[in-house]
């Protein structure tokens, strides 16, 4: 029988509350093992203690449903360190599992550092690391759940976000063996021209690969192909009403994103501006008004900006044909319109 400890930590999943239990089945002779029943692939950095320092590594990376030894017996005493996200590929923005601890993570690849280094000077991200104290020093089990406790269903609950993630018509994520989902499977695997019989975790590794591929085509992305910088921003729905958001600035040649993930807005505005002098240069063809500030900003609603202490600026509209997101390049030819707009943004 799983008896739980008293001990309970809090995963942030962007907006949600999930939670991570130390669930000691038995003494794991070979090591530590983490077991992802959540829907989510998660990527884990573990932290072991070495002297005065504790040494980080990372990433190991767990599918829905997956159990993997994070860290080979004998142990010592002194409890070991984890921090875990979710894939990039998932909508709604990067959820994060961790504690109080923070210790240096490089997150643009695997790693191992002997945490004496300023994460800073170097480069690297400081994260904050939950501490594991669980049957020490022959090893044990932590269990990372959500609310809805998948538990056996934690593989198909993530293939089935991954399927949405994908844009297919799942329901919900529920770990359920419904109609929809093994119409979507079925769909996906054809598509993709995958075997019929493909086992759920090539099924995983092939979702989260084909999402990423999409996540290139998702979003809101600004290039700059003029020779000077420019500054935008953007307005939208909100609700009922409208926002605008900026400022971003994008160096010559560069791109910028502005809003990522999957874009739900049939279309969006966009203002961009070249500085000129006392004179800015604006979009020739924007025609529609957006309230903006002199500084960074986030305004609800586009009308009566002046008494509202904003200024009025014309935005230009772009159609989300795709579904998924909009890429725009800016030239030097779509600037012309004068606007006079000195003291913006400082």
């Amino acid at each position: 029988m799983r008896i739980p400890l008293p001990i309970l930590q809090v995963f942030t999943f962007g907006l949600l509350a999930f939670f991570c239990v130390l669930l000691p089945s038995r003494a794991y002779a070979v090591g530590q093992e983490v077991c992802n029943e959540t829907s989510y692939v998660i990527y884990l950095s573990t932290g072991l203690h070495e002297g005065d320092n504790i040494r980080t590594e990372g990433w190991v990376r767990l599918r829905s449903g997956q159990c993997r030894i994070v860290l080979p017996a004998p142990f010592t005493e002194a409890p070991y360190y984890a921090y875990g996200y979710s894939s990039d590929v998932h909508a709604g923005g990067r959820h994060q599992w961790g504690g109080r601890t923070a210790l240096c993570v490089d997150e643009t690849g695997n790693f191992s550092l002997d945490g004496k280094q300023d994460c800073k000077a170097l480069g690297l991200t400081t994260r904050n690391f939950n501490v594991i104290d669980v049957n020490p020093p022959d090893g044990g089990r932590t269990v990372l759940s959500e609310p809805n406790k998948y538990g056996t269903r934690a593989e198909l609950a993530g293939i089935q976000r991954l399927l949405k993630d994908n844009g297919y018509s799942v329901r919900t994520v529920d770990g359920y063996d419904g109609r929809r989902t093994r119409a979507a499977i079925r769909k996906f695997v054809s598509t993709r021209k995958l075997p019929p019989a493909l086992e759920r975790t090539a099924l995983i590794d092939a979702l989260e690969a084909a999402a990423r591929e999409g996540l290139a085509q998702t979003g809101l992305k600004v290039c700059n192909e003029t020779a000077t910088p420019i500054w935008t921003a953007y307005g939208r729905h909100k609700g009922r009403g409208w926002e605008s958001r900026g400022w971003w600035q994008i160096a010559p040649k560069a791109c910028t994103t502005l809003l990522s993930g999957r874009l739900a807005d049939k279309s969006i505005y966009l203002y961009a501006g070249i500085e000129g002098g006392q004179e800015d240069l604006s979009l020739l063809a924007a025609r529609d008004n957006f309230c903006v500030s002199d500084v960074l900003f986030a305004i609800q609603g586009r009308e009566k900006c002046s008494l509202r202490g904003y200024q009025k600026r014309p935005f230009m509209l772009y159609k989300n044909e795709t579904g998924k997101g909009i890429s725009i390049t800016l030239r030097s030819e779509d600037f012309g319109k004068r606007d006079v707009m000195a003291g913006l943004r400082r």
